[in-house]
């Protein structure tokens, strides 16, 4: 079932969807013609200390390659996911679903970190502030944590080490969101979404069923999910919420340009004022349908 399929299936089960699958399709057709453009990335100076490797200098080669990366690795890993969630979604398969969900949630919430802490960058004119975070958004592996075991020592460069902490790029998509009105909603959509990809009891309640009895309850699981209407709603909702933050952050990015001063000091260009009215009435678009979950 290709995704249009899927958007058609969603509206004909769930008519109040209409406005929502409308959008989803509309930004589907929107990021379908955003160029993956090839770029020059830089061999670079790197310090490797126990905190983590660190650029020595950030250049406007190093910005430019980092933006273009996280951009088009924004755009790849989210698309990638979209057909298998919708599908998973309308099969019933609400676990299947949700897990797929929750790494495309955290795609769209690593391009929107990177857009805030570039943009503080600029601001500051401080490149420096970079140093670190490019290594962990490009070489961040969760195998740094077993270093000291000698068979992934092995697999490991020296430039890989920590990620980022995900929570603190699920605040910048909230912020980056909902702008003035951001108030957190988005950090708890993805404490929910980490319910069903965790261990934890919550994401296979619709496997149990119980019985009450005079001291305790009479439980059984089944193999097959019950269906919930309302969580497929609530799936394809979070979906385009996603889909808005992560692809529109994503794009600001590709949009920032970045040259040398005389002086070694960097220019930055930010997204024109073009650029942004763009992005803001083809992926954000204020108004349009897509709550949160």
């Amino acid at each position: 079932m290709t995704v249009h399929e899927a958007l058609a299936e969603s509206v004909r089960r769930h008519p109040q969807l209409q406005g929502t699958v409308a959008f989803i399709a509309a930004l589907y057709e929107e990021i379908g013609r955003v160029p993956l453009d090839t770029f020059f990335e830089p061999v670079s100076a790197t310090l490797v200390k126990k905190g983590g490797p660190e650029l020595l200098e950030v250049r406007p080669e190093d910005l430019t390659s980092w933006t273009r990366h996280i951009s088009a690795s924004t755009l790849c890993r989210m698309r990638a996911l979209e057909e298998p969630i919708l599908g998973n979604v309308l099969a019933g398969r609400t676990l299947a679903a949700m897990v797929l969900l929750r790494g495309h949630f955290e795609a769209a919430a690593m391009a929107a970190y990177c857009l805030e802490r570039l943009t503080e960058a600029a601001r500051q004119n401080s490149p420096k502030v970079l140093s670190d975070l490019i290594p962990k958004t490009l070489f961040g592996t969760a195998l740094k944590r077993h270093l000291d075991k000698d068979s992934i020592a092995d697999l490991l460069t020296m430039c890989e080490g920590d990620t980022i902490r995900i929570c603190h790029a699920v605040n910048s998509l909230d912020k980056f969101y909902f702008q003035d009105a951001a108030e957190g909603k988005l950090a708890v959509v993805y404490s929910l979404l980490c319910d069903f990809a965790h261990p934890n009891h919550r994401g296979v309640l619709d496997f149990m069923q119980s019985t009450d009895r005079h001291d305790g309850w009479l439980i059984s699981y089944t193999r097959q999910e019950r269906l919930h209407p309302e969580i497929q709603v609530h799936a394809i909702e979070t979906l385009l919420v996603s889909m808005r933050g992560g692809y529109a952050a994503g794009e600001m990015l590709r949009c920032w340009r970045f040259s040398q001063q005389d002086a070694g000091m960097i220019d930055w260009h930010g997204p024109s004022v073009e650029d942004g009215a763009r992005v803001w009435e083809h992926f954000l678009q204020a108004g349009s349908s897509g709550g949160v979950a």
